[in-house]
C-alpha cells in the first residue's frame, strides 16, 4: 500500500493538478476487512478540464489527446523519476460526469461512483455541493438499472446486494463472488439504506409492486424480457467501452503491466 495516506495524496493532486474541483477514494483501501499489504488507494479525481489535468501525470501529447475519450481516464500517481505507484487515479471532468449520468449508455461511472467513497478533498462549498449531487444521481441510474432485471419476487435487501454486484458486471473483472461479498459486507448498513428507497422508487416507475420489504413483479413476461434485453445491451456497451479504455492505458497508464499482473495475482488468490 501506498506509504502516503488518501489525505496526503488527495493534497498532493490539490496542488499539482490544474482545475481540480474534488477528490474521491474508492474501492479495496476503504474498508480494514478488504484492504491489503499490497493494496493501491482509488482515486476519483473530477476537474475542469481533462487534457489540463492529464499534464500533472503523463506530458506526451498523445497521451493528453487519447485522455479525452472515454471518461474516466486512469493515470499512476508516482513521484518524479520513482517506480512505485503511489494511487490510481480515474480523472474526470464534471461536465463528462454530468452528462454520462444524465444519459448513462455506459454502467462504468455510475457503478464506481454509487459504491462506497469517501470525499478527501473538495474546492468550495459548490464543488462539495455538486459532488454529493453526482454520487446521490449515479446511485439512481444504479438502481433504475437494477430493476430492469429482478426476478419475480426479490426482497429489498436481496435487489440491493443485485444493484451492488451489478457495478462489477459492468467491466470485465477478476473478482471472485466471496470477494464481491466481502466488499460489501464492509458497508452492507450504508449501502441497503442508500439503495433500497431508490429501488423501491424505481421499480414502482418501472409498473413492480412494492409488498412491505419486498418487490413484486407481476408484469407480463413480454415487458419483463423486453427490459432484461435493454440491460443486456448496457451491460454489453459497457463493458465493450471498457476494454477500449483498458487498451488506452497502454498509452497512458506507467507500469501498466506489472499493475495488471498484480490485480490478476491479488484477484486469483486464495482468501487466508
Amino acid at each position: 500500500m501506498s506509504d502516503l495516506d488518501p489525505a496526503a495524496l488527495a493534497a498532493r493532486l490539490a496542488r499539482d493538478v490544474p482545475g481540480l474541483r474534488a477528490v474521491l477514494l474508492f474501492g479495496s483501501t476503504l474498508a480494514p476487512a478488504t484492504r491489503k499489504a499490497t493494496s493501491i488507494p482509488d482515486l476519483i479525481a473530477i476537474v475542469d478540464d481533462v487534457a489540463a489535468a492529464a499534464a500533472a501525470f503523463h506530458p506526451g501529447p498523445i497521451a493528453r489527446q487519447l485522455a479525452c475519450v472515454l471518461s474516466p481516464v486512469t493515470f499512476a500517481l508516482r513521484e518524479p523519476d520513482a517506480a512505485v505507484t503511489l494511487a490510481k487515479v480515474n480523472v474526470i471532468s464534471c461536465a463528462a460526469t454530468r452528462a454520462a449520468l444524465a444519459h448513462p449508455d455506459d454502467l462504468s461511472l455510475a457503478g464506481r461512483l454509487a459504491k462506497k467513497t469517501r470525499l478527501l478533498y473538495a474546492r468550495d462549498e459548490r464543488a462539495r455541493t455538486e459532488t454529493a449531487a453526482l454520487l446521490a444521481e449515479a446511485t439512481d441510474v444504479m438502481a433504475c438499472a437494477t430493476t430492469l432485471a429482478l426476478p419475480r419476487v426479490v426482497s429489498l435487501a436481496q435487489a440491493s446486494r443485485r444493484c451492488f454486484a451489478l457495478s462489477y458486471r459492468a467491466e470485465p473483472r477478476p473478482e471472485s463472488p466471496a470477494q464481491l461479498a466481502t466488499r460489501f459486507r464492509a458497508f452492507a448498513r450504508d449501502y441497503r439504506a442508500r439503495y433500497q428507497p431508490l429501488l423501491a422508487s424505481a421499480a414502482r416507475a418501472r409498473g413492480i409492486d412494492v409488498v412491505g420489504d419486498f418487490l413484486v413483479d407481476q408484469r407480463p413476461a413480454a415487458v419483463r424480457a423486453r427490459d432484461a434485453d435493454a440491460l443486456a445491451r448496457l451491460l454489453f456497451r459497457s463493458r465493450a467501452r471498457a476494454l477500449a479504455r483498458w487498451a488506452r492505458q497502454l498509452f497512458v497508464y506507467r507500469g501498466w503491466l506489472p499493475y495488471l499482473a498484480g490485480k490478476l495475482r491479488r484477484a486469483w488468490a486464495t482468501d487466508a
